[in-house]
């Protein structure tokens, strides 16, 4: 009888260890998911128009990132999730989450919203604006830097950031800012195309085109220009500083992006 209770005993006092090993498990993860619970950082961005007009502009933006948010779209990811899809569905999936969760929004309508009351104010034209966020997410705001580089995102080997990332961390490479830019040009009601060459390793992206504008291009029109159902886009280089609207790179021709993922207005 006395075995027995000693059995009993020891099964009891496992059981005990059992449950409080879960419950200090629980508590730590709880305390993983609150550990920015509250905190939030500034982060603040200066840039310069660069004008084909040569017209004078300076901005100057702070935002403000609540950083568990932050951390739960890092973990939402499509990137993270299922790192070896297909770049083309990711991209989507990224952009059907935003809709379906406004407040990834909220930040860059914030610099869309910024940049309309500055050009407004004065007086500057529709492709200074547009150049005016090209100017926003090319370097210095948001330095050029290679996936792998970046230990935020994990050293990954293919990772496009969300807006709220790419605008955090203040640095991506070629897609992440692209994206950015898609996202910022859309919400200013343009059809904007992003493009990938898996030949050149590189993305950019195209917003739709205004003949208008023909003359200020940084580059032959052929080279930068592209028609999608009726529709004209003009090539945007968003990675390194003093590239116009129009602008690209003497090694490649828009006709190398052999992607092309159109968001419409």
């Amino acid at each position: 009888m006395e075995y027995i209770l000693i059995i009993q005993s020891i099964i009891i006092i496992l059981l005990i260890a059992i449950l409080v090993s879960k419950n200090k498990k629980k508590k730590a993860e709880t305390s993983l998911m609150d550990v920015y619970d509250g905190k939030e950082e500034r982060i603040t961005y200066s840039w310069k128009l660069d004008s084909a007009r040569k017209t004078k502009l300076k901005g100057h933006l702070v935002l403000h990132f609540n950083l568990k948010e932050l951390s739960e779209q890092r973990l939402n990811n499509p990137f993270a999730i299922t790192p070896h899809h297909d770049t083309e569905s990711n991209l989507r999936d990224m952009y059907y989450y935003m809709l379906n969760h406004p407040r990834t929004l909220l930040h860059a309508i914030e610099v869309v919203k910024y940049i309309n009351r500055e050009c407004s104010r004065n007086n500057v034209g529709e492709l200074d604006k547009l150049q005016f966020v090209l100017d926003f997410v090319q370097e210095p705001n948001i330095r050029y830097n290679y996936d792998h580089d970046c230990a935020e995102i994990q050293h990954s080997k293919e990772y496009i950031r969300f807006p709220d990332e790419t605008l955090y961390d203040r640095n991506g490479d070629c897609d992440c800012k692209s994206f950015l830019a898609t996202i910022l040009f859309h919400l200013m009601g343009y059809n904007v195309l992003f493009i990938i060459s898996y030949k050149l390793g590189h993305a950019a992206i195209c917003i739709e085109y205004d003949q208008r504008w023909q003359a200020l291009l940084q580059n032959d029109k052929e080279d930068v220009t592209t028609e999608i159902d009726g529709r004209k886009y003009v090539y945007c280089e968003t990675t390194s500083d003093h590239f116009r609207i129009g602008g690209i790179s003497s090694d490649f021709t828009i006709n190398d992006f052999e992607t092309r993922i159109e968001f419409r207005g």
